[in-house]
């Protein structure tokens, strides 16, 4: 077998053309994810990467699955492994950046960029307190 071969044998269910598409799913997932933590749950510096590393998560998560049940399970799996958080907040922001990433994973980069626009407004509104200001 040559080369080609061992490499067309471990790229599971892609091709060579999905790949662009998958980096630009996670740079997408990305960009938006640290947008709505800035700008919506008003977030710092650090917390704002780590949200934005949550919507990556959820992008490559659900790119990776992409209508597999055996590894959707496994993804579902690992989700339930981390666990709910003490912090409301930070719970519901995590949250927000799954389905971001999810999103953007599943294809819909376009539509979830649009949906922020008017997301990001009622989200500073619902989480606007003394402490996270």
């Amino acid at each position: 077998m040559d080369l080609k071969g061992v490499i067309a044998d471990h790229m599971g269910h892609f091709s060579v053309y999905d790949i662009p598409n998958l980096l630009l799913v996670l740079v997408a997932s990305v960009v938006l994810g640290h947008i709505t933590a800035i700008w919506g749950a008003r977030s710092n510096a650090r917390d704002a990467r780590r949200c934005a590393l949550w919507a990556g998560t959820g992008a490559l998560a659900a790119a990776l699955v992409r209508s597999q049940l055996p590894l959707a399970t496994l993804v579902l799996a690992a989700a339930v492994v981390v666990g709910k958080r003490d912090d409301a907040n930070r719970g519901l922001d995590h949250l927000i950046m799954l389905l971001i990433g999810i999103g953007c994973g599943s294809g819909a980069t376009v539509i979830v960029g649009i949906a922020l626009v008017v997301f990001i407004p009622i989200m500073r509104w619902a989480l606007k307190a003394p402490d996270r200001a």
